[in-house]
């Protein structure tokens, strides 16, 4: 969900405050880890509830817009040999006004697959394909067409 980069993205620069992206992994979504159409089983968070939360395995799994994030992350990790995981965080870290970004990693080698992402830096290339595949979606208020079309309506005196 970026849809806080419609406002808050350019206040926090404006204001020099830094953001902390929460779950910046997507609840594991995007380590690769989750196959489409397959329910996940075992030590994994969803393999053990799979219902859970709102990175639920079967409405992510319904979207194609879920698989076409995780295969652009996968594109960028194959060609680079890094951990989707890393792409996926070296992404985050990247974007405007973000001053760090929180792992939730619950092994160590999470954590140390993770940390890896702190030297990697994405090509201009790499980053606009991952910012593309998960663009926010406008929703039509506030800012869709409706939304913008009440912004300069006459208001009764």
């Amino acid at each position: 969900m970026r849809d806080i980069e419609f406002e808050l993205t350019d206040v926090c620069r404006n204001e020099n405050i830094g953001m902390l992206p929460w779950s910046p992994l997507a609840g594991g979504w995007l380590t690769g880890k989750y196959v489409r159409d397959q329910p996940p089983t075992g030590a994994t968070r969803l393999g053990e509830d799979p219902q859970r939360g709102m990175e639920a395995y079967s409405p992510r799994n319904a979207q194609e817009r879920t698989w076409q994030v995780i295969d652009a992350v996968r594109q960028v990790a194959e060609a680079r040999g890094v951990s989707m995981s890393q792409v996926a965080l070296a992404w985050v870290a990247d974007r405007p006004a973000v001053s760090a970004v929180i792992l939730g990693a619950r092994t160590v080698e999470q954590l140390s697959d993770n940390l890896g992402a702190a030297e990697l830096h994405l090509s201009e290339k790499e980053t606009t394909l991952l910012t593309q595949a998960c663009a926010p979606i406008v929703a039509d208020y506030p800012y869709g067409t409706p939304g913008v079309a009440q912004r300069d309506r006459e208001l009764p005196a």
